[in-house]
């Protein structure tokens, strides 16, 4: 999956000098997120930007967005990749200073009852901010797997946005939400360039990029910001990074040698695909005190890698996680007899991630994961260390029995 994060600090640009003040306010709130000061006189702008009340909200972890407070509310700026940076205004009611927006920001009321999703990684948002009334539309409802969210859609209360990869503009339009949100996956320049025109605000959500788990994670704060819940959300983050440090800290995991290795991905049409080192696997896989086998091979996204380099270099790897989504070992060693060949296999320790599955089929570790990276770190621990993690029941993995 392609894209490219990019953090807009403040870069070199010749002194501007403002004087309407309404436009000089709001240019003012701009000096942290343009792109293009001088070095020079970055701390002066930033001094002028807190004189005039506004603040940057520091994140820890997330590298894809910016939070800011302001005068009116809040500021979201999110950093998907290069032509695609959105501004957002975050207003509890409509302002005159409405009027002074630098081009290119797009105002969101933070008490918007009607939003549409298009990930089921974002549904989480909602439920755990206790947001899901406010659920106006998602494609194919059948994916989603939240308790909440399903009696949302038993009561006829979240429209179908049609069961292809892509949601149907048509119906997104109709349906006139307060805003919408994408993620990076599909046609994101056409999609928010049709709802721009539409004057529906796009929000970017670039969370699938964040090469750190707990960055992932971080993103529920975006959201909170937008719906009016950010001390909820970041009291929600800071809960799960405590429970993920928690896990990170066992006694043992962290010990060089006593690391087994680890294998991740499968085959598909004869290509190997598997995380990179620098992905957020990778490091679910270190935290939890596992050697991953593919830890010299840079990237952030998949590889793709041919079978016998596989074989070689994995080939007596103790475990094998993340395999898909088959019933049984057997299912697996049918389906592909190439499988057959790993130590992990042989010895039966493959683990995929389908123990939690929604009414309608929709696995949770791909709902909730991104939100609970604690949880994934904890299973991980139970199958590398068990005797760390004696007390804890699995959330999204199961080890594959015949």
């Amino acid at each position: 999956m392609g894209g490219t994060l990019v953090y807009f600090g403040i870069k070199c640009k010749s002194e501007m000098q403002l004087s309407y003040p309404g436009i000089r306010f709001y240019l003012a709130i701009n000096l942290l997120l343009l792109v293009g000061f001088s070095c020079g006189e970055k701390e002066k702008q930033r001094e002028d930007a807190t004189a005039l009340g506004i603040q940057e909200i520091p994140l820890t972890y997330a590298k894809g967005f910016s939070l800011y407070k302001t005068p009116g509310g809040y500021r979201l700026v999110t950093h998907f990749e290069p032509g695609l940076e959105k501004r957002y205004e975050i207003r509890a009611a409509a302002s005159p200073d409405s009027l002074h927006l630098a081009e290119g920001t797009q105002t969101i009321f933070a008490s918007s009852r009607k939003i549409v999703l298009t990930a089921t990684t974002q549904i989480p948002h909602l439920t755990y901010l206790g947001a899901t009334d406010r659920l106006l539309a998602f494609p194919n409802l059948d994916l989603i797997s939240s308790p909440a969210v399903r009696k949302q859609i038993a009561a006829g209360k979240v429209v179908e946005l049609g069961k292809g990869p892509s949601p149907d503009l048509e119906t997104i339009i109709a349906a006139d939400p307060d805003w919408v949100m994408v993620s990076g996956f599909g046609e994101v320049q056409k999609l928010t360039e049709r709802l721009d025109a539409a004057r529906i605000p796009v929000v970017v959500n670039g969370e699938f990029l964040e090469p750190h788990p707990l960055g992932r994670a971080e993103w529920i704060k975006a959201t909170g910001a937008l719906l009016g819940e950010l001390e909820a959300a970041d009291s929600i983050f800071s809960a799960i990074e405590a429970n993920y440090q928690t896990a990170r800290m066992q006694p043992g995991t962290t010990l060089e040698e006593d690391r087994p290795s680890v294998l991740s991905g499968t085959l598909y049409k004869d290509i190997w695909y598997a995380p990179g080192k620098d992905s957020w696997v990778a490091q679910l896989i270190r935290d939890a005190g596992g050697a991953y086998v593919f830890e010299q091979l840079e990237g952030s996204g998949s590889l793709a890698l041919n079978y016998e380099f596989v074989l070689d270099h994995a080939g007596e790897a103790s475990f094998w996680i993340g395999a898909a989504d088959y019933a049984s070992v057997s299912q697996m060693g049918n389906t592909n007899p190439k499988y057959q060949d790993f130590r992990a296999f042989s010895n039966g320790q493959v683990y995929t991630y389908t123990r939690n599955r929604g009414e309608t089929g929709g696995l949770m570790y791909f709902e909730e994961g991104y939100l609970r990276p604690d949880w994934v770190l904890w299973d991980l621990i139970k199958i590398l260390h068990p005797e760390k993690a004696r007390d804890r029941d699995f959330h999204y993995f199961q080890r594959l029995h015949e």
